[in-house]
């Protein structure tokens, strides 16, 4: 990449009479790629045995199995590294799905022992926690991700009483079960522009008690896919989207001492006039930082670096970091805070060009 390119803008805070010294920051070589975040629409697989809701209706030892075909859309946000053609989180934000109606006879030869149905069943997909991707496999812990069962009933008789359940009443929610993974494959790559082909598979598996020696149990392996479109350099898009193509990412296409790599980075358009550093006076006796984000979030990992007593440049501690994340991760949509003590400190960001 040739030698960084450092802007300085010097800027003397204080807080409680301890000077904080010049703030430093630019864009330099050597983290990890920038990361893509790309939301999209992804459609249910037509692939044979996916997408079938297997449900057991089980009494006093006694099981029907029956089938039932799901239908419907999800919403994910997907962490990609276009340079390696890796994903490394999923998040699914919304996915609504229908089952087809099914119902269920258990007997003891001529003895019924239940007759129940399952009518009007939708369910919702949604991610619990991180919802972290390995890169190298494509595999994730599928228990990050929620599955509740949110509309429909359950109706019939069992030889205990009357089986009814309404899930838009009394929701029932469990997770995906085992190892879930995404496969993403590419299709095309036109100027900045790579286009892809994403393959999710989620396993569920859970189950509920109706009554007392009456359950259901449900599995199924929900998968979908759609193909998206990636720009190869983030920046790049960035920067022609803001009618700077341009514009280095090292350069300051306005001459604000903002360089044009850490405005995209931070999440802001070009044509923003942040104010990245400002003291926060909420903790007295401590020098504290506070780097406000744009709207987008961080769209590339940010390293936070110090340099306190003239003692050289080294990684700040995450938890010097409120977040207690080094690099800031893509994503982040809070302010960065620093938490700093000291006389003579001095802080710097590091970007990469993707």
């Amino acid at each position: 990449m040739g030698n960084p390119i450092l802007i300085l803008m010097p800027a003397r805070l204080s807080f409680c009479l301890r000077p904080l010294g010049v703030i430093l920051f630019g864009v330099l070589s050597g983290l990890a790629p920038a990361q893509v975040l790309i939301t999209t629409s992804l459609s249910l697989s037509e692939e044979p045995a996916a997408n079938v809701l297997n449900v057991t209706l089980s009494a006093f030892g006694i099981e029907d199995e029956e089938s039932s075909d799901l239908s419907g859309a999800v919403e994910a946000t997907i962490e990609i590294n276009p340079g390696a053609d890796q994903v490394s989180r999923l998040t699914i934000n919304s996915a609504n799905l229908t089952a087809t109606d099914m119902s269920f006879s258990l007997a003891i030869g001529e003895i019924s022992v239940a007759e129940v149905s399952l009518n009007g069943i939708e369910a919702t997909i949604a991610t619990s926690q991180v919802g972290w991707v390995d890169p190298a496999t494509g595999q994730f812990d599928a228990g990050e991700h929620e599955v509740t069962l949110s509309e429909g009933v359950i109706t019939g008789t069992s030889v205990v009483g009357e089986v009814n359940e309404n899930f838009s009443e009394s929701p029932v929610s469990g997770t995906g079960s085992g190892t879930g993974e995404v496969a993403l494959s590419r299709m095309a790559i036109k100027g900045n522009t790579i286009t892809y082909r994403v393959v999710v598979v989620l396993p569920v598996e859970f189950s509920n008690p109706l009554q007392e020696g009456v359950d259901v149990r449900v599995d199924s392996t929900v998968q979908f896919e759609g193909v998206i479109e990636v720009p190869l350099d983030p920046f790049a898009a960035w920067a022609e989207l803001q009618g700077i193509p341009d514009a280095p990412f090292a350069g300051d296409h306005d001459d604000d001492g903002v360089p044009n790599g850490l405005l995209w980075a931070l999440g802001y358009d070009a044509d923003a006039r942040p104010t990245l550093f400002a003291p926060d006076p909420l903790i007295p006796g401590q020098v504290d930082i506070i780097v406000e984000h744009g709207p987008a979030g961080i769209r590339a990992p940010i390293l936070v670096e110090g340099n306190f007593n003239q003692a050289g440049w080294t990684t700040l501690d995450p938890f010097l970091l409120l977040g207690f994340e080094n690099p800031v991760p893509v994503g982040e949509i809070l302010p960065t805070v620093v938490l700093l003590s000291g006389d003579q400190n001095v802080i710097r960001l590091r970007v990469e060009k993707p």
